[in-house]
């Protein structure tokens, strides 16, 4: 090997936990809305995926929100009219529970909260599904106790474009495995927009219909590698519903 090859810079993998294979793989979602129901479904299907392949335990999942299910969030999250006034963590953890047999766990509580702390504390990745900068900065900076390798997938999107960012939730790890507060400084000062939609229609005018099942479905590309394969070397996803265009990037070189 030249001398040049060995010094030109490596590229970063991240490699799930051996345990991942053999015990149950516990996820954390924070946020029922638009993202966070799509990943729910996802993880339906990685489960019973899992499951069928001969993984012993699966996927145990605990989604944390504290809203109900309104009109406006019909037809672009997972909800129909039959789950009007249910809060909407309770609402998705019964569906599949019933669907698939599960025991996973709907908390109807806001994030970060004593309410919470005991699923943060079990969770092996993180999933942010939430509009809020505060929210994303109050998990960066969480005071409670989290396993050192938990790793953190933040899903965000506008109206026909989105991004996915995976790293390291234990500051420790971060410059290996940089979050999503590091790669967008700017949401460290970016203040809440508490405005929300009065209809069906006026939601979809504000995102686009198809855009979080595409957030969502490239960010848990990321997922299933890790859980199917063991690793990854994906960092961050791009991607624009208007011209098409997914773009990956990787970890920073070692």
């Amino acid at each position: 090997m030249s001398a040049q090859a060995l010094l030109a810079p490596q590229e970063v993998w991240f490699e799930a936990p051996e345990r991942w294979m053999s015990d149950a793989v516990h996820l954390v979602v924070i946020g029922a809305g638009g993202n966070g129901s799509e990943v729910m479904d996802c993880l339906a299907s990685f489960h019973h995926a899992l499951v069928s392949l001969g993984h012993p335990k699966g996927l145990q999942v605990t989604i944390i929100d504290d809203a109900v299910v309104r009109e406006p969030n019909l037809v672009r999250q997972r909800f129909w009219p039959c789950d009007l006034g249910q809060y909407k963590a309770v609402a998705l953890a019964n569906r599949y529970n019933l669907m698939l047999g599960l025991e996973w766990t709907g908390l109807p509580y806001r994030f970060p909260g004593p309410e919470t702390e005991k699923a943060i504390a079990r969770a092996d990745l993180v999933i942010t599904a939430v509009d809020l900068p505060s929210a994303r900065r109050a998990l960066a900076h969480y005071g409670g106790y989290f396993k050192p390798s938990c790793m953190w997938l933040d899903l965000g999107n506008g109206h026909r474009h989105g991004q996915a960012v995976f790293g390291a939730l234990s500051p420790r790890h971060r410059e290996r495995y940089p979050c999503v507060i590091d790669v967008y400084p700017e949401l460290a000062s970016l203040q809440d927009d508490p405005r929300k939609s009065c209809s069906a229609a006026e939601s979809i005018g504000t995102q686009d219909c198809l855009i979080n099942r595409a957030v969502t479905t490239a960010g848990m590309g990321i997922v299933w590698e890790l859980l199917r394969y063991g690793r990854t070397a994906k960092h961050c996803l791009s991607i624009n519903l208007e011209t098409g265009e997914q773009m990956a990037a990787s970890f920073p070189p070692s």
